[in-house]
């Protein structure tokens, strides 16, 4: 029988847009609500990565920060790889949570190229001891 989990995913910050386009664009904050909601259209994805990642370790929990780049004109995540100094989370659930991202399509596009960093947060429940019973 498979122990019940629990996904905790924490979206940390994202935007630092590059300056340099007259052309309309999102602010800072548009930007990174857009890409958020992106994001969370692969929470499925995620969490199906993180519960293969249980099959090793079922106590596994860590954190997986990634860092990518929002293509200006196309919206293409692109670049995106895994912050190894802040990354505390097996390379094999590290890789699938890219895999997972990379290549969305933030549409409507942008004029500028976004820069983004999120964090993906996973604490597996631990098992409640049993109960005794009177019988």
């Amino acid at each position: 029988m498979r122990k019940s989990t629990m996904l905790s995913l924490l979206f940390v910050a994202v935007s630092a847009v590059v300056p340099g386009c007259t052309c309309v664009a999102r602010d800072a904050e548009t930007y990174k609500n857009d890409t958020r909601s992106l994001l969370e259209t692969r929470n499925k994805a995620i969490k199906d990565c993180y519960d293969v990642a249980l099959t090793t370790d079922p106590k596994l929990s860590g954190e997986v920060v990634v860092n990518f780049t929002v293509e200006k004109k196309t919206g293409k995540i692109m670049n995106t790889q895994v912050d190894a100094a802040r990354t505390k989370a097996p390379e094999s659930l590290s890789k699938c949570i890219v895999e997972a991202v990379d290549g969305l399509i933030l549409d409507p596009v942008d004029q500028r190229d976004g820069q983004a960093t999120f964090s993906y947060k996973f604490r597996a429940n631990e098992p409640k001891p049993a109960e005794e019973t009177a019988g």
